[in-house]
């Protein structure tokens, strides 16, 4: 058995020596030489309560100023101050108005916009600047889809209001069947602070409806007839109140300030698109068809006078901004119907690869503004390169691509992403690490372009606003 050892706090402890008078003197001298400890400033303690109870003062009193967490700018605003009065110390609009001039265009502006002014309600012309100036804070932005599916709608909502400057001005208006309207409320469960309506019931859709032809011969997908591929054509006569709106597809997701888009000169055209020079319009067009139709000794004002340019280049109708006074007043809605009712008649394929796109195409043939290429990055919801654009990269970078995948370079400095073609994001399942089965890539890294759409969609938005038939 072994011996036991007690703890060593239990242990025996060895009897200290009594100091000898030698050492109880030397350590009395150490204890003489030591300082006091330091005593704190009898005052400080009132000061540290003084302003900690400052702090709490201004903590319980009222703000002053406001600023928006998501201004760019940092602008601090003034809570007794309207946007209206903020905007009459900066526009070079008040700086040309009278104090009279001045107070009744803010007046005007707090009831209405320009466009519910009667015709002869007399302002003079620096009172109408600012009241269009002021209704265009207000960006409208129109979606139109018949699909059931709701998550492109959340990615388009939620990263155009994560990437505005002012999200607060944004109202999207969507385009949608009477079928889908009593789901649009789990879209806007998510996204409460914004505006959000459906504008279907304002719309006639029967009058397209008649002008809408499929033929098997054109190349188009057979889902391209839906009525709402349509609406973009028709909403400039519906709601030409709005001014100047920006529509977009659907497929899209916003990486840039979409506010930026209604900020920009049209000058005298009805509306402006990205132009892709990737694609032209040989690849649409049968241009005897269009050589016959230009020849006729009656036709439409509209119709070219000089022949349409095989090699004029495609901007797509994906992202538009649209001025419905000019847009109106030079027909492009008649122009578009009359296009198609052309391809419903003619003995060949007139387009091809299209049923929307191309009729507008030659609508607005010479007459649209361009935007930046950045604003509609096109494409990414594509597999393939076609011959043609292989051969326009090639001349562009030197380097012809393989035709699988596709890939867009601009990606990287792009606004809008463009998820068009039949590989759409949200029917595949969320990417995640390494795929062998990549769509298309973005960007000069080669990211799986899908994944930029996922960020935008939270796994829980995703589970509720996911239709049945999405997969």
């Amino acid at each position: 058995m072994a011996d036991y050892q007690p703890h060593s706090s239990l242990a025996m402890r060895r009897p200290q020596r009594p100091y000898s008078d030698e050492e109880a003197t030397r350590t009395r001298t150490i204890r003489a030489d030591l300082e006091p400890a330091p005593q704190p400033w009898p005052g400080l303690t009132y000061v540290a309560l003084f302003l900690l109870c400052g702090f709490v003062a201004l903590q319980m009193y009222p703000s002053t100023h406001w600023r928006h967490p998501q201004d760019r700018t940092k602008t601090w605003i003034p809570h007794d101050r309207t946007e209206t009065d903020q905007a009459s110390s900066t526009d070079p609009f008040y700086s040309s108005l009278s104090e009279e001039q001045g107070q009744q265009a803010q007046d005007l502006a707090s009831q209405g916009t320009v466009s519910n002014l009667s015709n002869d309600e007399k302002h003079d012309e620096y009172t109408l600047a600012f009241l269009k100036k002021a209704s265009e804070q207000v960006v409208h932005i129109f979606v139109s889809t018949d699909g059931a599916d709701f998550r492109p709608l959340a990615v388009l909502v939620n990263s155009t209001i994560s990437n505005a400057v002012h999200p607060e001005r944004l109202h999207f208006h969507l385009v949608l069947p009477a079928s889908h309207h009593s789901r649009a409320k789990h879209l806007a469960a998510f996204f409460q602070d914004t505006k959000i309506d459906i504008v279907s019931e304002n719309i006639d859709f029967k009058d397209m409806e008649k002008h809408i032809t499929f033929r098997k011969n054109s190349k188009a997908r057979p889902e391209l007839q839906s009525v709402y591929n349509f609406a973009p054509f028709l909403l400039p006569l519906h709601f030409k109140d709005v001014g100047r709106f920006i529509y977009l597809d659907a497929d899209i997701v916003v990486k840039g300030n979409i506010e930026e888009l209604i900020q920009i000169d049209l000058g005298n055209r009805a509306a402006a698109a990205v132009e892709d020079c990737s694609q032209t319009f040989e690849t649409y067009f049968d241009f005897n068809e269009l050589a016959k139709i230009q020849a006729r000794p009656e036709k439409p004002t509209w119709v070219p006078t000089e022949p349409i340019k095989p090699d004029a280049c495609v901007f797509n109708r994906g992202v538009l901004v649209i001025d419905t006074n000019q847009w109106i007043k030079q027909q492009v809605t008649e122009a578009i119907l009359w296009w198609m009712d052309e391809f419903q008649s003619a003995e060949s394929v007139l387009y091809k690869y299209g049923l929307s796109q191309p009729p507008f195409l030659l609508a607005l043939y010479g007459k649209y503004m361009k935007l930046d290429t950045p604003w509609n990055v096109r494409g990414l919801g594509r597999n393939e390169f076609s011959e043609r654009e292989r051969e326009f990269l090639e001349s562009k970078y030197g380097h012809k691509p393989e035709r699988k995948p596709f890939i867009s370079l601009d990606a990287d400095t792009a606004k809008i992403l463009h998820f068009n073609g039949k590989f759409k994001p949200w029917k595949q399942t969320r990417p995640v690490g390494p795929s062998s089965n990549v769509v298309s890539r973005c960007g000069s890294k080669g990211i799986e372009c899908a994944k930029l759409w996922w960020e935008y969609l939270s796994p829980v938005a995703d589970g509720i606003l996911r239709h049945d038939d999405a997969l």
